[in-house]
């Protein structure tokens, strides 16, 4: 990789994540990975009942969870599926800064054209931490890449719920990560697509505070029940102010601004 390549440009930064060295090309002032990507990473790999195989990463974005789960945790290749070029791009550097250019290949496209990008049934995980806020939810960030990153302008849950759906070989697990508050409408869509929910976690920033996320994983066309996991608490007596769990998944604990955790 070519040092300018390597290096962030005028309006990036070179941000580390997790315990694996993984490092990521972020917009300054644009749209910036949360704890909910970490989180996302480690459920979709410690709840896995696969051994190795493919996986897709729809609206892979900066990078995170791609290059998490073949770097941390080990799994993989993973194909990472991002509609917007420029983020894309910066994809595409940060896979080869990370010398995963074996391990996850960035592709540039439309999940809800996701028969033009993929082949079906090609996957024994599809993961993705998608867009949160409804498009008509609050105001749009007249920001293109942050709006797109946020909202369901460019997909919906019924989108993402459909192209996993799709990508997924039987059997196959899909892992998402949303608000608390949609947990109804995502559950639903999962089971009306036949993605039976196989194990539910909540996330709360605190023991005493209500959940603000919820972590789920389904499976393709066998429903074998649903087990809730006890609640993801964010902050604790552990370093940095955060919980044992939650510290665990970062060297050094947390650099995550706080306003974007849960």
């Amino acid at each position: 990789m070519t040092d300018f390549a390597s290096q962030p440009g005028p309006d990036e930064t070179l941000d580390s994540i997790g315990t694996s060295g993984v490092r990521v090309f972020q917009r300054r002032d644009g749209y910036r990975f949360t704890l909910d990507a970490v989180l996302l990473a480690a459920f979709a790999a410690t709840e896995s009942t696969q051994g190795s195989g493919r996986i897709l990463e729809l609206g892979a974005g900066s990078g995170v969870v791609s290059l998490l789960l073949v770097k941390q945790f080990g799994l993989g290749p993973v194909d990472a599926l991002e509609v917007q070029p420029a983020v894309h791009a910066r994809l595409t550097r940060a896979v080869a800064l990370n010398d995963c250019e074996s391990r996850v290949r960035p592709v540039l496209g439309d999940l809800k054209r996701i028969r033009e990008q993929v082949t079906g049934g090609g996957y024994v995980q599809v993961v993705s931490n998608p867009p949160f806020r409804v498009a008509d939810a609050g105001v749009r960030s007249p920001d293109d890449e942050r709006a797109i990153s946020k909202s369901e302008v460019a997909c919906d849950a019924r989108d993402v719920v459909a192209a996993a759906r799709y990508a997924l070989a039987p059997g196959g697990l899909v892992s998402l990560v949303y608000p608390a508050a949609r947990a109804a409408e995502v559950l639903g869509l999962l089971a009306q697509s036949k993605l039976h929910p196989r194990v539910l976690r909540f996330v709360h920033s605190r023991v005493e505070a209500p959940a603000t996320r919820f972590l789920v994983q389904a499976v393709r066309d066998r429903d074998r029940g649903l087990t809730v996991r006890p609640p993801l608490v964010v902050h604790g007596e552990g370093p940095g102010g955060y919980s044992a769990e939650v510290a665990a998944l970062m060297d050094p604990p947390l650099k995550l601004p706080r306003t974007l955790l849960p």
